[in-house]
């Protein structure tokens, strides 16, 4: 499993996670990868946009977020996934078996994985923030119903 984060004006290094993620587990990478690239994101006030996992939403980790006055989007129980960091994994994805590559090893697959990483542009990210107008039109529209996002 991959953990990244991205907005308006910078994106997270990759983390890679071996185990299964918890809560601490979930905090901890929040800790390392978040913290230091907030102030990129969107300027001083960004607002954090998670799903609805109970790692994510848990007291202690939605405490966490208070004590580092970060702002975490409401998000509904139920409700479509309108994450662009979704979008996101797809382009990297494509980018990481390109042409129908294939890797023997774990390591040759981070590899890879970071390379690609590294090649997503700030306007491809600029694309995906922009697009959030428009997922939460068409999520009104459709009355909750399944978008083409």
């Amino acid at each position: 499993m991959i953990w990244a984060s991205f907005g308006w004006g910078s994106k997270s290094s990759i983390c890679f996670v071996d185990d299964r993620m918890n809560s601490k587990g979930y905090r901890e990478v929040l800790k390392k990868h978040l913290i230091d690239i907030g102030g990129c994101m969107g300027g001083s006030d960004w607002i954090s946009q998670q799903g609805n996992a109970p790692i994510y939403r848990g007291k202690v980790n939605l405490s966490w977020f208070k004590s580092q006055k970060i702002n975490v989007l409401p998000w509904p129980s139920l409700s479509p996934d309108l994450n662009s960091i979704e979008n996101l994994w797809g382009i990297l994805a494509r980018m990481v078996y390109a042409e129908g590559k294939q890797f023997r090893t774990k390591e040759q697959l981070k590899t890879a994985i970071l390379k690609s990483w590294e090649k997503i542009n700030i306007e491809q990210l600029r694309t995906l923030v922009e697009s959030m107008p428009e997922r939460i039109f068409e999520v009104i529209k459709l009355n909750g119903a399944k978008t083409k996002y």
